[in-house]
């Protein structure tokens, strides 16, 4: 037990943050009171030499403007101390949170609703106040200490990126391996290494635009046999989602889209043939079913835009004759002796158009036929 309990007031790795931001405040208040006798100083210096006006003006200016760059470093310093003292203090909420809901859930795993986030935004807290470090380090270092550090660390990320970006290609995951390229040359432009990498990505970009783009014309070739333009569509917006800029997948999507429209065109005109059939038979029924599959089917199309003027007379005119065919159904039934399948049908006219005029006929005889149906016809 007192394992654990001195386990747990152990400093975690954030709480070095503390000791960050003091030494920042504490290096910034130094530089201050420093720069601030320093010029103090040179001042009564000036005023004992007795120098000409303008090499006294020229000191004086030169004074104050190195009081105040170091007044500036001062502030930055102090200003970063109060970032990274907040950081911690938000951390460490978090982390409390985390562990006291877990606590909370007796037999559970360690997990509860909201830790994942919870230690997502730790780890970002975390690498925030890395880098807040990471620059007050590299501030504090000379120019030569600068150069070296770049140049390790862009040799550190040459050699990482050399090694990662042969196993992306081979995982066929060029576009990852060009953001990670692009981002480390922004990091460090004047390396050349990148260029020797963004080569290699390129390369293995182009053959597999070359080897996908073969594999999408085979399978349009086939679905273009069995007039499934459809289905060919969707395979070349998927091979362009890939490579948007490829001019082999251009031309195969405009290849796809000009097939596209031809079996759109022949099938308006199958349709637009069938529709005129039936209405040259007076089929109304039948040309109402393949004028609505053209107003479906191709709503954009100049034929659907005039069909859809024709469609309130061609419903109406396809009521009337399914009420007729109803209607003479229920005779023939009748005549026929089955006059519960007559009954049937009337009743169902009845539902369907109770406004019509076979709807108020067949009501005044739907008592007699109920009557004969009960008697056997």
């Amino acid at each position: 037990m007192a394992d654990m309990r001195e386990a747990d007031n152990a400093p975690g790795p954030l709480q070095w943050g503390r000791v960050v931001a003091a030494a920042m405040v504490a290096i910034g208040a130094l530089l201050a009171l420093v720069a601030a006798v320093w010029a103090v100083a040179g001042f009564f210096l000036l005023g004992e030499l007795k120098e000409p006006p303008a090499t006294a003006y020229m000191a004086g200016t030169s004074l104050v403007l190195t009081l105040l760059m170091a007044w500036a470093v001062a502030l930055l310093l102090w200003g970063g101390a109060a970032i990274v003292r907040r950081m911690e203090k938000l951390h460490e909420a978090l982390r409390e949170g985390a562990v006291s809901g877990t606590s909370a859930l007796p037999g559970s795993a360690g997990q509860r609703p909201g830790s994942a986030a919870a230690a997502d935004v730790a780890n970002l807290l975390e690498e925030l106040v890395r880098q807040t470090r990471d620059m007050r380090d590299i501030a504090l270092l000379s120019e030569h200490e600068r150069t070296m550090r770049v140049r390790t660390e862009s040799a550190a990320l040459a050699a990482q990126l050399e090694r990662e970006v042969p196993i992306l290609l081979r995982e066929h995951e060029w576009q990852e391996a060009k953001r990670r390229v692009h981002e480390a040359r922004l990091r460090f432009p004047s390396l050349a290494t990148w260029d020797d990498l963004a080569e290699q990505v390129e390369q293995a970009r182009a053959q597999f635009e070359t080897h996908e783009v073969e594999a999408a014309t085979r399978e349009v070739n086939d679905l273009a046999t069995l007039g499934a333009w459809d289905r060919a569509a969707v395979v070349v917006h998927e091979l362009q989602q890939r490579h948007p800029n490829s001019e082999p997948v251009v031309t195969l999507v405009h290849r796809v889209q000009a097939g596209l429209n031809k079996a759109g065109a022949e099938e308006r005109a199958r349709l637009m043939s069938k529709a005129q059939e039936a209405t040259n038979l007076r089929d109304w029924i039948e040309a109402l079913r393949w004028v609505e599959q053209v107003v479906e089917k191709f709503p954009r199309s100049a034929e659907a835009h005039d069909l859809r003027q024709q469609l309130p007379t061609l419903r109406t005119n396809a009521e009337i004759q399914t009420r007729q065919r109803l209607e003479h159904e229920i005779r023939e039934h009748i005549k026929e002796g089955r006059v519960a399948e007559a009954l049937r049908r009337a009743r169902e006219l009845i539902a369907l158009y109770p406004d019509s005029p076979q709807a108020a006929a067949l009501r005044e005889q739907i008592p007699r036929l109920e009557q004969r149906a009960r008697h056997g016809g």
